[in-house]
């Protein structure tokens, strides 16, 4: 899982408004090994146990008792949601006395929940889709550079230059070179 679709405890706090006591204590039961040292979460897990926060704040709101269920639209496998459930409904009711849920900042969190999956679908579709086009711009271009370096790797040096009309020149400098060289050995 890519760091786009996680999200640091300390926001998740941030978002809820809610101690880090209750929210470590909500994943107990989902990282049994380290709940107390997770530094984030996913997109699903935070969505799950905010989800599981707004039923609870509803039923302190109504006072109806209801029993709290995964959801079918969290990508989060069922048996993972229900870890979570049990987990937050378990730290709610440890720290019960100490804090009370405000269903409006939950309901504000789900909606940035919303917003950010919808965020990530598009900088996934959008990201793919040009390294795509990419990747094909720069297939074709590698095949017209090799067709062009196999067309040069054909042309043979002395016909090129003979079709431009440049012939190759006696060496006349050499040869005075060579002449010079054989006076002054004579010398």
């Amino acid at each position: 899982m890519s760091t786009k679709d996680m999200i640091a405890i300390k926001e998740v706090c941030e978002l809820l408004e809610m101690p880090e006591e209750i929210i470590r204590f909500s994943l107990q039961e989902s990282h049994p090994d380290n709940f107390d040292s997770l530094k984030e979460i996913s997109f699903a897990e935070f969505e799950t146990l905010a989800q599981v926060l707004k039923q609870k704040a509803s039923q302190e709101q109504t006072g109806e008792i209801a029993a709290i269920a995964p959801s079918t639209n969290n990508t989060l496998p069922v048996t993972e949601q229900q870890k979570i459930i049990n987990g937050a409904l378990n730290a709610l009711s440890e720290f019960a006395g100490n804090y009370t849920l405000t269903i409006d900042k939950i309901t504000s969190t789900l909606a940035f929940i919303s917003g950010q999956s919808v965020v990530n679908n598009f900088v996934h579709i959008h990201s793919n889709t040009i390294r795509s086009g990419l990747e094909n711009y720069l297939d074709e271009l590698a095949g017209e550079l090799t067709a062009a370096a196999h067309s040069i790797k054909g042309v043979d040096a002395n016909d090129f230059l003979t079709q431009r009309g440049i012939a190759p020149k006696q060496r006349t400098a050499q040869k005075s070179l060579e002449e010079i060289m054989n006076l002054a050995a004579n010398i």
